[in-house]
């Protein structure tokens, strides 16, 4: 078997191997956070269904050519269905209302957030057309307006949602994957501004989002209130010190941390395993960054590359994201930590996007004539 082949199978068993080390962490630490208010109480039971899902997805998806995605029957209809999805919670009646974020959709009971799946679907769009338009990539008009205005598209029906997160996390991994796809420098740091601008903007006309930056700013000024969360996050890792006080030991998800099972699971992990536990998981996600863009610089063609690209950007920079916010290097922002945090729809579509990221490394292991390249229809 050829040396480069062998790396490739290693970094394919280093990404799986990390995926479900993650994903039984998470479903640890979200068991030891469950239970402590009575209407938490079925939170494991439903992570646990969640990551039997997303197990059955990812394994689909690792064997699932990924170059279907050219295929106009299957990505035109999945863009159409996520763009519909995400207005569709913007109606009352369909979409719910949750601390005044209207982000989920509730059908036969069963309640999920399309805005997880809008971040697989813009991937998929801009690695399809990205490829498919290579020629055009290093231009401002054919290749930088349009990839700008599909970003926006998706962002904004987000930010319709009351929601700032996602929408940043969006238009950053759109940045990488333009840059990784030959676009020149100056276009993308050009197109950093409007959008800093209308971030900008947005935090300026809601009072609930200044209320977070000045809380941000100097959490100490005003700590019972704009503060409290970023307080009671960095009193999570001081009383962990080095070693930590014990698996289940927290004593600020006693109803003294808000989202401690969710968007501050990391102050958990941190008071509970110490700093040796919070610089384990931050190694973990390092190591699965730099596998992620080893396959996509092994990837046998641009699509792969794209995708592998994006996918491993956002996952990465997402959790590096959540780790800076709960240490108080980033202003709060509602965002689950990816593997971890408890949340069906955000485990699914993860564990959904490793699969294709996997099956972007199983076909670089593959001789170039036994690939099963799929024309765009």
């Amino acid at each position: 078997m050829a040396k480069g082949n062998i790396v490739v199978q290693q970094e394919t068993t280093l990404l799986t191997t990390i995926i479900v080390a993650l994903v039984l962490f998470g479903l640890l630490m979200v068991y030891s956070t469950s239970g402590i208010d009575p209407s938490d109480a079925g939170n494991m039971r439903s992570q646990a269904k969640a990551a039997l899902i997303g197990c059955c997805i990812m394994f689909i998806a690792a064997r699932f050519d990924y170059h279907n995605f050219e295929r106009k029957w299957l990505f035109k209809p999945l863009v159409l269905a996520t763009l519909a999805l995400l207005v569709l919670v913007l109606v009352p009646g369909i979409g719910v209302d949750v601390n005044g974020a209207r982000r989920w959709i509730r059908l036969a009971g069963f309640q999920f957030q399309p805005s997880e799946l809008a971040k697989f679907a813009l991937i998929m769009l801009l690695a399809v057309k990205l490829s498919q338009n290579r020629d055009d990539v290093r231009t401002f008009w054919r290749g930088f307006v349009p990839t700008m205005i599909l970003a926006a598209l998706f962002a904004g029906l987000v930010v319709l949602e009351n929601d700032l997160g996602i929408p940043f996390m969006m238009f950053a991994t759109a940045y990488i994957m333009l840059f990784v796809a030959g676009m020149p420098w100056r276009y993308v740091i050009a197109g950093v501004f409007p959008v800093a601008g209308a971030i900008v903007g947005l935090i300026l006309i809601a009072p609930h989002r200044i209320a977070r930056l000045t809380g941000f700013v100097d959490p100490f000024a005003d700590r019972d209130d704009k503060g409290f969360q970023l307080i009671q996050s960095l009193t999570g890792f001081a009383q962990g010190g080095i070693m930590g006080r014990g698996a289940g030991a927290s004593e600020q998800k006693l109803s003294y941390l808000f989202a401690a099972h969710t968007d501050f699971i990391f102050a958990v992990i941190g008071e509970e395993l110490g700093l040796l536990g919070t610089l384990s998981v931050a190694g973990i996600f390092l190591c699965f960054g730099v596998a992620a863009f080893r396959v996509a610089a092994k990837a046998p063609d641009c699509l792969g590359m794209l995708l592998a690209s994006g996918i491993g950007f956002l996952i990465t920079f997402q959790g590096a994201f959540i780790m800076a916010v709960s240490t108080g290097l980033l202003p709060t922002k509602g965002l689950p930590l990816p593997f971890i945090s408890y949340g069906g729809t955000a485990l699914i579509m993860f564990m959904g996007m490793a699969g294709v990221l996997l099956n972007v490394s199983l076909q670089s292991q593959q001789p170039e004539s036994s690939r099963k390249l799929v024309p765009a229809a």
